[in-house]
């Protein structure tokens, strides 16, 4: 008896329970409550897609160089994208797994992708197609046949309006307003939109008519605002991280908007293929896409990688076999986790009800999670292994469908016996991913071990747990 009593003290040492063989399965629990502020659908959805394919294309394309600017005098004949194929887009943005694409409908030049009513300035007056073209209605089907997200950028800035004006416009308030109900009502369903806040506060437009409007025709859209939209439609909005580029670990989207906290969560954007326009010059190498990756889907953001369609209308096959690697890197990245064989323990969970027991956080599904009681804001979340293991990583996900709580955590491995302290951090978020020796933990390494902890040393309400994944590349 004495013996049979030390073993379960041995294996469930400090109160660890196991999620399974208890009569706490059959028991119906309260499911915790939102955190708020929490993301609405179109915010979640964003949040899903983990990457975007972002699309330069327009006049600039014709016109390559260093300077992606345009300045609007260009020549609309030069615009003859012969082989254009929206598909092969799609495919291309499949092919190294983008759940989504977000066209430049309207760069800085002021030419228009699609035969607008606003402008002379547009594809009507190209020779592609005789005029007929219309880039934006072949993207937007390709993308709904294909089951990907679309997506519109309209520059703010239209260098051609500056020079030229318009005669059925008095103001580019005006002007800009049609331009955006237009691309919002002819074209089905919008799944975001992008609009660049450079110069945006010089414009002086009316800027809550636009979200207004959006909001009408559009509702299930997530909308990137540089703070021009938010508190219009705060309920739908991405922010601006403040630079190009990867952004910063420890991601908060709650923030305080007009005296309301808000989810509101950043989208950072990086370059992958030329100079946001194709230049002639091949994608990044795949190391770069990877670092890139890192350093902003790691730290639970989701970015759009911009890649560039040629002058052909098409991207290039070359770019195209390194997202395919891409995509192939990223997928190991999540398929190779000793922790979905693992048994997972907890210090505690929510009613000592299966469903919120530790088995959530490696059961491979996004809607089930690990909870603690209300009131209780740290947890331990213990993973064996069954063997002493090579790890390269982790990966950790907040169920944030009911907000964002975790506001510092560590994580240890179990070596020779022994507890070590491998890592430490305070937000998690959508997803935050550590690796070894990469671009977002580039002096860390971690240890063999034959099992891993999740300690959740304080959150803002009881922390919700639906992953914790090991890397062993």
């Amino acid at each position: 008896m004495y013996y049979i009593k030390f073993l379960v003290l041995f294996l469930f040492p400090m109160g660890l329970a196991a999620q399974t063989g208890s009569p706490a399965v059959k028991k119906t629990v309260k499911p915790p409550a939102p955190f708020l502020p929490v993301p609405n659908p179109a915010q979640l959805r964003w949040h899903k897609a983990e990457y975007i394919m972002f699309a330069h294309f327009g006049m600039k394309t014709f016109y390559p160089s260093d300077d992606h600017m345009g300045y609007g005098d260009e020549d609309p004949d030069r615009f003859n994208p012969v082989h254009f194929d929206a598909t092969q887009w799609v495919k291309a943005a499949r092919a190294g797994g983008f759940k989504g694409i977000v066209l430049t409908t309207k760069h800085h030049d002021g030419f228009c992708n699609w035969p607008t009513a606003t402008t002379g300035h547009s594809v009507a007056a190209s020779k592609w197609r005789g005029g007929k073209g219309d880039v934006v209605r072949d993207l937007a089907s390709a993308c709904r046949k294909g089951n990907v997200y679309f997506g519109l950028y309209v520059s703010i800035i239209d260098k051609h309006f500056e020079k030229y004006g318009s005669p059925n416009h008095k103001s580019y308030g005006d002007f800009y307003f049609d331009q955006i109900k237009e691309l919002s009502t002819k074209y089905g369903r919008v799944d975001e939109y992008w609009f660049d806040g450079f110069n945006a506060d010089n414009l002086k437009m009316d800027y809550p008519r636009i979200g207004k409007m959006i909001a009408q025709t559009q509702p299930a859209a997530v909308v990137y605002d540089s703070k021009m939209l938010v508190e219009t439609i705060p309920d739908r909005c991405i922010a601006w991280p403040g630079n190009h580029g990867g952004i910063r670990p420890d991601q908060n989207y709650r923030q305080m908007i007009g005296g309301v906290m808000r989810w509101y969560p950043n989208e950072a954007s990086i370059i992958l293929q030329g100079n946001w326009f194709h230049n002639g010059k091949p994608s990044v190498s795949l190391k770069q896409m990877q670092d890139y990756y890192l350093t902003s889907v790691g730290y639970g953001s989701t970015p759009l990688m911009n890649i560039s369609p040629n002058a052909d209308g098409r991207i290039d096959e070359a770019t195209i076999d390194t997202l395919k690697r891409f995509k192939a890197w990223v997928d190991q990245l999540h398929n190779s986790d000793p922790a979905k064989r693992g048994r997972a323990t907890a210090s505690g969970y929510r009613g000592r009800s299966a469903v919120y027991a530790a088995g959530r956080v490696n059961d491979g599904k996004y809607d089930t999670y690990f909870a603690t009681d209300d009131g209780v804001t740290t947890a331990r979340i213990e993973i064996d292994l069954g063997k002493q293991t090579k790890i390269d990583g982790f990966i950790l996900q907040e169920y944030i469908p009911l907000g964002q709580r975790v506001e510092d955590y560590t994580i240890e491995c179990r070596s020779g016996g022994k507890w070590v302290e491998v890592f430490s951090g305070k937000k998690i978020g959508y997803k935050r991913i550590i690796l070894s020796g990469r671009a977002n933990a580039k002096d860390i390494r971690f240890p063999d071990a034959d099992a891993v902890r999740l300690k959740i040393n304080n959150a803002l309400a009881c922390p919700l747990i639906n992953n914790f994944q090991v890397i062993s590349l």
